[in-house]
Order: structure tokens, then sequence, then C-alpha cells
């Protein structure tokens, strides 16, 4: 299988609605934890927090009156792949049938979805709206980003929680390994939603001012995936290279959570083989660590193991924007984005660990 090229990256995230702006405000330390009002929590329940985006505009990617016809995930995910595309260099005009994309989430759809529900539960069918509904599902974004930007190739959607934006990758490096396309857009976008977040909360699963931990975010993260072939024809700089990937799961019931070290350690192995990479090459690490205990305490003993106890520069963004797949495309692109940036990056290992028994890693090299 071959390993494709990134050659553009972008992100739009409660920290910056640009790649640049987010990475900025990252290195600060700045983060976009903030509580959510507590109307409707069980007394004496102290608010949880989430990172939200909370000014948004669309333009110039997108004029206000398209987008007020979109939904957020919509919005997100649009803005990004404009500037990803932007940032490659890349016109999809005269490649429309050669160009594709591929989209993970968590929640898209969530936001209109539930309001169309409470439009027909609390006023009435008649007075919900026809145009929630096509935003309800959750391939809305990718759907309505490939047909605004005119892509005609591969269109996919899929829906998991943490690991699939890395799925997204592993399938856009399929599709280009069997010549499906010539280019892939690939990422995810996630919205934040009050109605899960109420269900989070109430579980107790959620972090507070007084407790921090597990904290939900949104925003979207894009990378576009390139053969050699087409990098040559383009004559562009790629940013890096997507080389290794790979998974380790412990299948188990939906009512268990599951923290292992060993299979994250395997997992990581495995992806740094795919790679040919040596752990002592890596630059840098995308913890999946968000501020659960034990999953947490979990991956540092992974690393540890693989690492011999020497683990290379981390980073734990989950921990300033929140936790969502969007969030794990967002370090895709940050990592992508980071060989520009950092004449000592070679090698970086990106973390996607989820509770249910889903671990996997990507690696990404220097071109």
């Amino acid at each position: 299988m071959i390993r494709p090229y990134i050659t553009g990256a972008a992100a739009v995230t409660a920290l910056g609605r640009d790649i640049a702006t987010t990475r900025e405000a990252l290195a600060s330390g700045a983060s976009a934890l903030a509580e959510v009002p507590p109307e409707g929590l069980p007394p004496g329940q102290e608010p949880s927090l989430a990172a939200r985006i909370t000014f948004f505009t669309t333009e110039p990617e997108l004029s206000k009156a398209k987008a007020r016809r979109w939904d957020r995930g919509s919005q997100y995910i649009y803005v990004a792949s404009v500037q990803c595309l932007k940032s490659a260099g890349y016109d999809v005009k005269g490649r429309e049938e050669r160009t594709g994309i591929l989209m993970g989430t968590g929640s898209a759809g969530a936001g209109p979805l539930t309001e169309l529900e409470r439009q027909m539960a609390f006023e009435s069918p008649e007075a919900a709206s026809p145009f929630l509904f096509p935003y309800t599902v959750s391939n809305a974004p990718g759907s309505q980003t490939a047909i605004d930007l005119g892509i005609r190739g591969p269109n996919v959607t899929l829906i998991q929680k943490d690991p699939v934006p890395l799925n997204a990758l592993l399938y856009g490096r399929m599709l280009l390994s069997d010549k499906r396309a010539d280019a892939i857009l690939a990422g995810a976008v996630d919205e934040w939603n009050l109605i899960y977040h109420r269900a989070y909360e109430r579980a107790r699963l959620t972090g507070t001012a007084s407790h921090p931990g597990f904290s939900l975010g949104e925003g979207a993260g894009t990378v576009l995936l390139e053969t050699e072939e087409s990098v040559r024809l383009r004559q562009v700089e790629p940013l890096a290279r997507f080389a290794g990937l790979a998974s380790a799961n412990l299948p188990v019931s939906p009512q268990r959570r599951v923290a292992n070290p060993d299979r994250m350690a395997e997992a990581i192995e495995r992806a740094l083989a795919d790679a040919h990479v040596d752990p002592s090459s890596v630059s840098a690490v995308h913890l999946s660590e968000d501020g659960c205990p034990w999953m947490d305490d979990a991956e540092s003993r992974a690393m540890e193991r693989v690492f011999s106890g020497q683990p290379p520069r981390s980073l734990a963004i989950k921990r300033q924007l929140g936790e969502n797949p969007a969030i794990v495309a967002i370090q895709i692109a940050l990592a992508a984005d980071s060989f520009r940036h950092d004449p000592n990056q070679n090698a970086v290992l990106i973390n996607a660990f989820g509770a249910g028994g889903n671990f996997a890693c990507a690696v990404l090299l220097r071109p």
C-alpha cells in the first residue's frame, strides 16, 4: 500500500478559525474550556466544562446568506476544507472526478436533529422546519462540502468515536492505492450539543472547575492526501508523509469501558513498524489524553513501555480543546503543519484511544 503525501492542512477550533491562530493559542497555553450554564442541572451539581466555538464567521470562505441555511457542522468543515485546499494550492476544477472526501464524526447532525425533535414534540409536526431535516444525518457536512466544491470522487462519512479520523486516513490511503482518486480530503467534524452534553454531565463523566476531567469540544480538522504522482505533476512541496497506521482492538460489551496499556502499546508499536520508524526517532507525540483518569493512566504506561521510560515531547491538546473525534483530526492537521515550522521535527506519532476498546495510532514523517 502506498504512503501518500499530505499537502494541505487546516483546522477550525474553539481557539481559532484557522490552523495558525489555533497553533499560536495552544503554544501560549490558552484553553477554550469554559463552564456551561447550569440550567437544567440537578440542585447542587457543579457546572461542567466544554470547549465551545462561541464566536464564528464563515466569511470569507462562505457567504453569510448561504451559511444561514447550513448547520454548524457543515459550516465548520466547509471552512476547514477551503482553507486546506488553499494551503495545498489545489484546485478541484478539472480534477472533480479524481478528488474525494472522507469525513469522520461522532456528533454531526446532533444539533439539527434535536431541534427538529423539539419542534415536533413541543409545537407540532406541522411546525417542524423542513430545512432542518437534510442536516440531521451525519454525512451532511461532507456531502454539502462536496456539492459546493464540486468534488465528485469517493464521498464517505465514517461514524465512530476517537479513532475515526485515523480510519478516514486509512480509507483514503486505500482509495489512493487502488487508484480510485488522486487526492482525498480527509478529516473529521463535530458540533457541541447541549442535549449530548447534559447526558455526559448527568452521568458525572465531565470535568468541572474544581475537578478537571473529560470535556466535550467541537470543530473540524482536514488534511489533503495526494499520491506521489499527483504531487510530482503539480510540482508542490508536501507538508508531511502519511507513513504508518495501525490499530489494536479489545472487544467488550457496550456497558463496559476498557483501558488496556498492553493493547495501546501494541497499536503504537505496530504503527511505528508500519512506518519503518524506530521509537528513538519519534520527535513528538500527540497524546489521546483527555482528562479521563484511567484512560490517561493506561496511555502513560503504554508510552513508558514503548519508549523505555523516555518518551519524546508530548502534546495533550484535548486538555485545551476538549474531546471529540474532530479534535483528533485537528491533531493530525497540526502534526502535518508542524514540519513546516519546526526544522527538528522528523516523525510525529498520533494516538487515538477509545474507551470502548478501539486503539489506533498514526505516524507522519518529514517528506
